[in-house]
């Protein structure tokens, strides 16, 4: 019986958390569903949501809006909730923190082909054709059929914002965060388990962009991609780019920006990465509510050691003689974070994760936040954010 394929996110999250950017989201932009407000603004510092394993965000509400704020916090807000201050000079803002015509490519699936690009001029002479040579164009050609690739393309460029005081956000998140979970799954009624919650500190926007994942065997050996970003500047259209892929293998999954509104200047407000810190509570107090812990999201050193290589590879499970606690810290699991007689059942969220199926791949924080609390008894919080961990009583 053949396994299930791997929704194309997978292989795209997998390989562009190698980058050290962010949580890379596989649907930068906002279902069409929700307010204007929200999707003009995009993905933004202080949302508080679900990353979804289709590597989706979810918005639920926004920490730095106030309640009376309804275009934002449309959804409403949880009980006791009050607007964490926020002051310009708190925000990092980088308006080119990636040039335009930025391209990620990750993976030994694909390799750049130029020959691919000058198939897609057709050798005319047209007007059209004049336009399309001054067209962002990139070509791939699959050469390694048995290995995986993510491609991001922005046009555009990128613009970065981050939230400095993060110690502030940390301890609003500590006292609010149990408030957060019940008011996720109550009020809203969302499927939120422990450690789905997260916090947005920083976020990455283009305007346009171009996603495709090649996932293992999935592709056959000699197929072409190609992506064009041509300008849909004019009197006609609204300032931007119009993204397209051309594949000659149609099981090779892409995304595109949604095209611009004539007459529209296409916005930043596309969320190709975010950062921020992963909110999760013991297992037996996610049951009667105390303790909160916060976690971040992607960017610690042990990421390259931890992530899923492939869909048989489980941090949980023995690789190469190495299990995830000896890959990650060099010794054996603590005796008795699983079977310590007298004490409180070990945390059972992490080992879900780590081994169902069904969810994102992993990201060594899970593991990093669960062995801190293992091994600091005392300690009711651990917060770890970027590259800083930390444990509080």
């Amino acid at each position: 019986m053949s396994e299930r394929p791997e929704h194309p996110s997978r292989p795209y999250i997998r390989q562009l958390l190698r980058m050290r950017n962010g949580y890379p989201l596989y649907f930068p932009d906002r279902p069409r569903t929700l307010p204007p407000a929200l999707i003009a603004r995009g993905t933004s510092i202080g949302d508080v949501g679900l990353v979804q394993p289709d590597g989706s965000f979810h918005y639920a509400f926004n920490v730095f809006t106030p309640q009376a704020d309804g275009a934002i916090n449309c959804f409403g807000v949880p009980v006791g909730f009050y607007p964490l201050p926020l002051r310009a000079r708190d925000i990092v803002v980088y308006t080119n923190k990636y040039p335009k015509r930025s391209v990620f490519k990750t993976g030994a699936a694909v390799n750049a082909d130029r020959s691919v690009d000058a198939d897609a001029s057709g050798g005319s002479t047209t007007a059209a054709a004049a336009a399309a040579a001054a067209a962002f164009k990139l070509g791939y050609r699959v050469v390694d059929p048995s290995a995986e690739s993510a491609l991001l393309a922005l046009p555009d460029g990128a613009m970065s914002e981050d939230y400095s005081r993060l110690g502030a956000i940390h301890a609003y998140a500590e006292q609010n965060g149990l408030a957060w979970y019940e008011f996720v799954r109550g009020p809203l009624g969302l499927a939120a388990p422990n450690g789905a919650l997260h916090v947005v500190t920083g976020c990455d926007k283009s305007a346009a962009w171009g996603i495709a994942t090649i996932a293992e065997n999935s592709a056959s050996k000699g197929s072409t991609l190609g992506f064009t970003a041509q300008s849909a500047a004019s009197a006609a259209a609204g300032a931007g780019c119009a993204c397209s892929w051309a594949t000659t293998d149609g099981s090779i999954p892409t995304r595109t920006s949604p095209n611009p509104e004539p007459g529209v200047e296409q916005p930043r407000n596309q969320c190709i990465f975010i950062r921020g810190s992963q909110i999760l509570l013991r297992s037996s107090v996610f049951r009667r509510g105390q303790f909160v812990t916060l976690e971040c999201m992607t960017d610690n050193p042990y990421i390259d050691s931890l992530l899923r290589q492939n869909k048989k590879s489980f941090p949980g499970r023995e690789t190469g003689g190495k299990s995830w606690w000896r890959r990650l810290f060099g010794c054996s699991q603590p005796a008795g974070t699983s079977h310590r007689e007298g004490a409180e059942p070990a945390d059972d969220f992490v080992d879900k994760v780590e081994l169902d199926p069904l969810t994102g791949p992993y990201h060594a924080p899970d593991t990093i936040d669960k062995y801190l609390l293992e091994k600091n008894p005392q300690a009711q919080v651990a917060i770890s954010h970027e590259r800083t961990s930390t444990v509080s009583t």
